[in-house]
């Protein structure tokens, strides 16, 4: 038989505390406290998820994230100088309200570095690794904000 263990500890004034309801402790455990890094098996490296990918997947993400906000900001530059959006739901948006075609944008971006991130280390079609298309996404951005550059130098 196994001895139940209660979530329950008592502190110096003899009332229950919940180490659970704590939001700071929770919230330092989530993010310096990390369970699992490595796997356990060789077998267990494909399709699985990790707790902890390492800093080349979080500077890969940042920069992601912050080419994102350069491309939004050339891109309301760009309209203001009389260029035209060509993907068709951006141009709605950006009809609509220039702040919804931000957020939107951020949203949207960030929304699919999340999934790729947390599935960074499965495969899509048994080929192509997830981490590989975070890493991929980084040239294509630069590509992305050089060509906008040129574009603001023509205009």
């Amino acid at each position: 038989m196994y001895q139940k263990k209660a979530p329950l500890e008592f502190v110096e004034d003899q009332r229950a505390v919940d180490r659970r309801t704590t939001s700071w402790v929770t919230l330092h455990g989530a993010l310096f406290k990390v369970r699992r890094k490595h796997f356990r098996r060789k077998q267990d490296q494909i399709n699985n998820y990790l707790d902890w990918h390492g800093c080349k997947s979080l500077i890969a993400t940042l920069l992601i994230i912050l080419l994102c906000f350069a491309d939004a900001f050339l891109t309301t530059v760009l309209l203001g100088k009389g260029a035209v959006e060509v993907n068709i739901l951006m141009d709605w948006l950006i009809q609509k309200d220039i702040r919804l075609f931000t957020v939107v944008k951020m949203a949207v971006t960030g929304v699919a570095l999340l999934i790729l991130v947390m599935h960074f280390n499965f495969k899509i079609y048994k080929y192509i690794q997830v981490r590989y298309l975070i890493y991929v996404l980084i040239p294509l951005y630069v590509i992305l904000i050089i060509h906008e550059l040129n574009m603001l130098a023509t205009i």
